[in-house]
């Protein structure tokens, strides 16, 4: 092909096209590429029991292009955490960093006794729901955080 075709769009107008914007993208490290997005702080907002905030954080993750299974890992993580922080009396019982686990013990507060378990279960059977294909992780997981 000739060099002139790269540079017209389809009605033969000719355009400047930047081949070096890709190439500065193959250079960032992996982790930077749409990844302008801090998980963390959806999994607090979650601890945190903020319907709102969770899912503008949640619906920011994905159009930043993390998938929705992804974050439903997270929710896990966290989930697990806190009921992990519930069970236990101190950090020196659990395989926990101490920031993790008195953070997860700070969140304690803001769910009512067995809610932790309630939700836990709603994670697990949501999981298997969307394997066998009778619903989509991404609704599911909108869902549950609204109803938080």
């Amino acid at each position: 092909m000739i060099e002139e075709f790269y540079h017209k769009d389809i009605f033969g107008k000719i355009v400047d096209v930047n081949f070096n914007v890709i190439e500065d993208l193959e250079k960032m490290p992996l982790e930077k590429k749409g990844r302008e997005f801090n998980i963390f702080a959806f999994t607090d907002a979650v601890g945190l029991r903020q319907k709102k905030q969770s899912w503008i954080l949640y619906r920011r993750a994905l159009s930043v292009g993390i998938s929705a299974e992804e974050i439903f890992y997270k929710l896990v993580w966290q989930a697990k955490s806190m009921l992990i922080a519930l069970k236990t009396k101190n950090v020196a019982e659990t395989d926990m960093k101490a920031f993790t686990y008195n953070k997860a013990k700070s969140f304690l507060k803001n769910f009512k006794p067995g809610e932790l378990e309630a939700l836990s279960e709603k994670l697990v059977a949501g999981y298997y729901l969307a394997r066998r294909g009778e619903g989509e992780m991404e609704t599911f997981v909108e869902r549950l955080l609204l109803n938080l």
